[in-house]
């Protein structure tokens, strides 16, 4: 059964819609810089039209922190979850990971010190979430990587309450908690079913880096999983990128009137 049949089945029979997605990657192209990533106007469009519809939810699930998420995406009545989940929002709801948010001063800490040890290296870049703190080296010589990462670990020894997440030309630095992508998916799926009314909606998740692999193991047998790009992954269904991303997204949005 192809990914829109077993869509087009299930929203025949009435059922709410959750749609969880990731962002960059997956609804947005990977840029250079974090900073220049946008939302095409269209994908705003169709994510705003699904919020709006009286069947249908959206959630947003991002590494981002939650303030630069909520900025950059910006669905009215959408739930949004930053850091990995660490963080999750969704209308009067809020959850903060209490021992995330106890690391703060440690995770600052560790920013200063990658900072330092990053300075004058051209093309890396320390973003520091809140929750956690990222080095971005997309735009820096293949041939220093090696070396990121050797310092990065050495960094890490010294904060075992920390772990390291790699993604797409990316280090992340995180509490050492066991909370991530999976339980917040988890969590979301759950308050927007109950403002369904709706035990049993059809959720689709929609992501494309390793993060991602907890939230489709976590929702095996619950979701749609549909991963995004060519990696090797959990989830049953594929589509090539954003692109393609927004298609699908505008073909449910056509299908639940």
């Amino acid at each position: 059964m192809t990914l829109r049949q077993r869509l087009r089945e299930a929203l025949a029979r009435n059922r709410g819609l959750i749609v969880l997605s990731d962002l960059d990657g997956t609804l947005t192209p990977i840029r250079d810089r974090p900073q220049a990533v946008r939302l095409s106007a269209r994908a705003g469009r169709i994510l705003a039209r699904l919020a709006r519809h009286p069947r249908a939810r959206v959630g947003i699930v991002s590494g981002r922190s939650l303030a630069a998420l909520k900025q950059l995406v910006r669905i009215p009545g959408a739930a949004y979850a930053g850091c990995h989940g660490l963080e999750v929002a969704w209308g009067r709801s809020r959850f903060r990971h209490p021992r995330a948010v106890a690391l703060l001063p440690l995770l600052r800490r560790v920013t200063r010190q990658l900072r330092r040890a990053t300075a004058g290296r051209r093309g890396v870049l320390v973003e520091p979430k809140g929750l956690t703190v990222s080095l971005h080296y997309r735009l820096a010589d293949p041939r220093i990587v090696p070396a990121l990462r050797r310092m990065t670990g050495e960094i890490l020894a010294g904060a075992p309450a920390l772990e390291l997440l790699a993604g797409k030309k990316v280090l992340e630095l995180r509490p050492r908690v066991a909370w991530g992508k999976g339980e917040a998916v988890e969590l979301m799926r759950d308050l927007l079913a109950q403002s369904l009314g709706d035990p049993f909606p059809l959720t689709l998740y929609l992501g494309d880096d390793a993060a991602d692999e907890e939230a489709f193991q976590a929702l095996r047998g619950k979701a749609v999983c549909v991963a995004v790009g060519r990696r090797r992954t959990r989830a049953p269904y594929r589509v090539s990128g954003p692109a393609a991303v927004e298609r699908l997204l505008a073909w449910l949005a056509d299908a639940l009137g």
